[in-house]
């Protein structure tokens, strides 16, 4: 049997030595992990710090929202009262606009009473008039004094009168009409006359023995303020159809009987319905003057007939 020659002790030491090594590798190795988790360390460091300063800018932005959330709530508030305000405004107009309404309303209706009024008041002044149409004109420059005079032969002439009426003046008025022959030159130049009676009855005379004047040029009509004639105007081709029909028709100022209650044509239509018979009629049109017979425009001639001229 062999014995080691190796000495005991040394054995002892060489495992220690092996022992102090490994722990040695052991502090090398924990160590190396050490600082593998002091980097690993210093990066979580730093992504933690670049993560705070990643919540402070959501945070400062956050304030920035909420700042500009509390500014849009004030301005909301703001508008919401700018609101109220324009609706109560709104309000206040629409009650001073139904106010005006009204008053505009009333004061058109009052205005149309005066108008009726005035236009009543016009049609009384003028009650005593007439007006002659196709009496020819013997002078441009015809003064009064003679449209008398020729009014004065008119009626003794043209209307048989032996007893003439009395009237307080006479005079032309309005256009100038030229009544032509067929070759085209002129016959005579007529004017409207007014005349202005001394009272109705006698007007009354001088307008009844108007027949007389059938089939000739002359015609003789009641005078009316503008509005008045415009109306008759507008009613006159269903004066003219209910005669035609051989109804009684008539008029009254501006109003139109027909079998003795008054006509008012349609709206909005040509078609004409004497049968019609409504309430009273108002239309508005533009000319002014007595009906007179239509005659084509002027330069003076003297007349191949007509009444005798009165003296100058």
């Amino acid at each position: 049997m062999m014995h080691s020659t190796m000495n005991p002790t040394f054995v002892d030491n060489g495992g220690k030595i092996d022992i102090l090594t490994q722990k040695v590798d052991m502090i090398c190795e924990k160590i190396s992990n050490i600082d593998k988790l002091t980097e690993k360390l210093s990066k979580f460091d730093k992504t933690v710090n670049s993560m705070v300063k990643g919540i402070e800018s959501i945070n400062k932005r956050v304030d920035e929202v909420e700042k500009g959330l509390n500014f849009i709530n004030a301005e909301f508030e703001n508008n919401k009262k700018d609101v109220r305000e324009v609706k109560k405004n709104l309000t206040e107009i629409r009650s001073e606009n139904e106010e005006a309404t009204k008053t505009i309303a009333k004061l058109r209706t009052d205005f149309e009473d005066l108008n009726e009024r005035q236009l009543d008041l016009q049609t009384r002044s003028m009650r005593e008039n007439l007006i002659f149409t196709g009496i020819p004109m013997y002078d441009e420059s015809e003064q009064s004094e003679e449209t008398e005079k020729i009014i004065e032969n008119f009626m003794t002439v043209e209307l048989k009168m032996e007893t003439l009426p009395k009237f307080h003046r006479a005079h032309r008025f309005g256009k100038e009409f030229t009544e032509k022959n067929p070759d085209g030159s002129i016959k005579f130049v007529t004017k409207p006359i007014v005349c202005r009676f001394v009272n109705f009855k006698q007007r009354e005379l001088v307008r009844k023995a108007a027949r007389e004047l059938k089939d000739t040029k002359y015609g003789i009509n009641e005078q009316f303020p503008k509005e008045i004639n415009d109306r008759r105007k507008a009613l006159w081709p269903h004066f003219q159809e209910a005669r035609r029909q051989r109804k009684k028709a008539f008029f009254k100022r501006d109003r139109l009987f027909i079998e003795g209650n008054e006509f008012t044509p349609k709206d909005n239509t040509k078609e004409m319905d004497t049968n019609d018979l409504q309430t009273r009629s108002r239309h508005q049109h533009n000319e002014q003057g007595a009906r007179p017979r239509e005659f084509n425009q002027p330069k003076f001639s003297q007349p191949r007939r007509g009444p005798r001229k009165g003296p100058h």
